[in-house]
């Protein structure tokens, strides 16, 4: 059977198998402890050498094309204001153009692209008429006139261009955002595919559309001023804490039922860290709702017979414990195992060279921390490896900076630099201990951990292995555990005592789970969770 054919089988498979490491998911470290006025965090722990503090730079253009010479449209020239405002309030220097020709669209864009940067957050919000032609899509100008598709490419604009622009230069997050899937605005003159193609996110990319890929979505649909999806969007985008995946989410969630399941809002991200548009702790989620459950199943139905990986781990990073959660893993692993099955056998050395990561691999973390109303989502990305170590980019939803670290290939407690109250992770590269033989555990001594400026010291034990599931999945893992005391000040009676439990688990090359707790005598000072949701190994 051709691998097409192989794929296409795998659709139709009801089958369950271990989830694969081609999910992207990730792990990661740090917390805040923080009950206002009542609780002292832990003392800080020293950042590695050499590690480092950026500050992002948000930028963003909003466009609303509505003046048409043919088929002008009620909405986008609100929606883009409506947009404008709210990234405004997010922080953003926002440029906003409306009604453009198509050197207004070009300079706009060529403005924007001179602007971006590595450490720039890009947004793109473009609401008006767009089309696809021949797996393209083109955004419309105002005066444009088309009386054959070819005319498309002569006078549309090529979103691409600015992708790629965005691709080159390397902007830590780009956010395009198109509200333009609207009805053909030249109906029996251009014949090009109604709505937009699907496209490939670059590196740091999320790329949103009003509706699925290849549908309409209704410019007047909500009856208003604004379009359903810009007003969900506006309603949505200043959650405090947010990761920008589930803001998409709710927005979703939002369309899907106001427009009783005709038109389903969809993304393709390719994102590399954290990011939320208003940085900060995001309240706990509710449990799901009937309308949500449905939003969920409209989504999988949008993917469930495609022979695209990324659309199964678009779906998984809407919904990693969703009703389809388990089958869309499958398919991905029986993906992943065609793709591997012609591999050779591993040798040792081979073996003792997968358990190392390598450049790009990335983990993302929910850290839950009882003495803080909600949660914080950490990303932690593979930058080079090296043999003084892994060095490593960090970013959280808790702030707008981007942290770089070098964290040594020895067990040992590793932190982040201006992450003052937050608990260091320890050993995520467990297994990469060059002086351990091959197969082995390395051998682990005494640590400490610095509580109240107290050195605490820690005996670290194996326990052995255990299956731990997660958000990410269900994975066989080694548990490692950290315990110790000691006197809170000389000649004090009270103790500070200190445990953190670690499930690391071999085939994810990082740790899992992890569970920080200390007293202050029988008072409980500190009880936060790391949890895996996603990663992606390369």
């Amino acid at each position: 059977m051709t691998p097409a054919g192989q794929l296409a089988t795998i659709v139709a498979m009801p089958v369950r198998l271990t989830p694969s490491p081609a999910l992207r998911l990730l792990a990661g470290l740090a917390v805040w402890l923080a009950l206002i006025g009542m609780l002292q965090p832990a003392a800080a722990q020293p950042a590695a050498p050499g590690a480092s503090l950026v500050d992002e730079r948000r930028i963003a253009l909003v466009i609303g094309n509505a003046a048409y010479k043919h088929n002008p449209l009620d909405n986008p020239v609100n929606d883009a204001r409506l947009i404008a405002r709210t990234l405004t309030q997010a922080g953003f220097a926002v440029t906003l153009k409306e009604n453009l020709d198509r050197p207004g669209l070009f300079e706009s864009m060529r403005q924007f692209g001179d602007q971006l940067n590595e450490n720039t957050v890009a947004v793109l919000y473009y609401a008006g008429h767009g089309m696809q032609l021949r797996d393209r899509n083109f955004m419309i100008p105002v005066e444009a006139e088309f009386r054959r598709e070819e005319d498309i490419l002569v006078h549309g604009v090529d979103l691409s261009l600015v992708l790629e622009r965005m691709s080159q230069a390397k902007s830590r997050v780009n956010v395009v955002i198109l509200d333009a899937c609207r009805d053909n605005p030249f109906p029996g003159r251009a014949t090009a595919t109604q709505g937009l193609a699907q496209m490939d996110a670059p590196i740091g990319t999320v790329l949103a559309f009003a509706t699925a890929p290849g549908k309409k979505a209704p410019d007047n649909a909500g009856g208003g001023d604004n379009s359903v999806y810009s007003a969900h969007l506006a309603r949505h985008l200043l959650t405090r804490g947010l990761p920008v995946e589930l803001m998409f989410k709710r927005v979703r969630e939002g369309v899907v039922r106001e427009t009783g399941q005709l038109q389903v809002p969809w993304e393709h991200s390719s994102l590399q860290g954290e990011f939320a548009f208003v940085p900060g702790v995001n309240a706990s989620a509710e449990a799901p709702s009937a309308a949500q459950v449905d939003v969920e199943l409209a989504y999988w139905n949008s993917v469930q017979s495609s022979t695209r990986a990324d659309e199964y781990r678009s779906y998984l990073r809407q919904y990693p414990t969703g009703r389809f959660a388990e089958l869309a893993r499958s398919r991905l692993a029986a993906m992943a195992a065609i793709v591997s099955a012609a591999a050779p056998p591993p040798t040792a050395a081979s073996a003792r060279a997968e358990l190392m990561p390598r450049v790009g691999d990335t983990w993302r973390y929910r850290i839950s921390d009882q003495f803080r109303l909600g949660d914080l989502f950490v990303t932690a990305r593979v930058d080079a490896v090296g043999a003084d170590g892994v060095a490593e980019t960090w970013t959280t939803t808790s702030d707008a900076k981007v942290r770089t670290t070098l964290v040594p290939p020895k067990a040992g407690f590793s932190a982040l630099p201006g992450w003052d109250s937050a608990p260091p992770e320890f050993a995520p590269y467990l297994l990469q201990d060059a002086d351990a033989p091959a197969g082995s555990l390395p051998t682990l001594g005494r640590y400490s951990r610095r509580i109240d400026s107290v050195a605490v010291p820690l005996q670290a034990q194996w326990l052995g292995e255990e299956e731990v599931v997660v958000a990410a999945g269900r994975f066989r893992a080694l548990k490692l555990r950290l315990r110790g005391e000691s006197s809170a000040q000389r000649g004090s009676n009270q103790k500070l005592s200190a445990e953190h439990t670690v499930w690391y688990a071999p085939g994810v090359k990082r740790i899992v789970r992890y569970e920080v707790r200390s007293h202050a005598g029988r008072t409980l000072r500190e009880s936060t969770t790391f949890e895996l949701t996603e990663y992606r190994l390369n």
